[in-house]
């Protein structure tokens, strides 16, 4: 059966502690969203969609729903305009802010999600995340959300007994022999670089 990724940016935050929107401030050049557009399509997403509750973008259909409210409009659309087509669905959740999350790490969400055929996560990260999209998921999540007024991400994830990667165990670069220290410690600095999450100008990155 043929597979669709989805990317979904999450741009839907109201941004209160950065004082501005900071899905349209300028991150090398683009705004947020973007790049975290780039981002997703450079781990192979066949299309990626804006959740941002604003004109010509994807609105939440549940109020005050979180990250999920962004997640559940983007199923309601594509399991809705999907029906009957025959193709699977595969979903990959990006917050805008990340700026320095790289396409390496999100295309390890989607191998392992193909080689399990289950939604991945980074243990103790949560987002973004890939979701293997079932013939139930999107009634799972509005259940979740709206019958048990639940919120919480990995909830979810854990209620579709998602597989939770270890960080220590993602792929790393290859060390190089005879400055193993130093290269590790550069490696310590990238890995956490990428989870960088921009919510006040504090946050924000030196190589604008």
């Amino acid at each position: 059966m043929n597979k669709t990724l989805i990317g979904l940016v999450l741009a839907g935050g109201q941004s209160r502690r950065m004082g501005q929107d900071k899905a349209l401030m300028r991150y090398q050049g683009s705004t947020l969203i973007e790049h975290a557009s780039s981002l997703l399509k450079a781990a192979g997403c066949d299309e990626v969609l804006i959740s941002r509750n604003a004109p010509n973008f994807l609105n939440d259909k549940i109020d005050d729903a979180g990250p999920l409210g962004g997640v559940h409009a983007a199923l309601d659309v594509l399991c809705n305009s999907n029906a009957g087509k025959g193709s699977a669905i595969e979903l990959l959740v990006l917050p805008v802010d990340m700026p320095q999350m790289t396409p390496q790490l999100l295309k390890t969400l989607v191998s392992a999600g193909r080689e399990a055929q289950r939604s991945v996560y980074v243990k103790n990260r949560f987002l973004p995340f890939y979701l293997s999209v079932m013939h139930n998921t999107n009634a799972m999540l509005t259940h979740y959300l709206v019958e048990q007024n639940e919120r919480r991400v990995v909830g979810f994830l854990e209620s579709l007994e998602a597989i939770a990667l270890e960080e220590a165990n993602l792929a790393r670069p290859k060390r190089v022999n005879g400055v193993q220290e130093k290269q590790n410690e550069k490696i310590t600095r990238m890995d956490e670089a990428q989870w960088l999450n921009v919510n006040t100008p504090g946050d924000w990155p030196d190589d604008i």
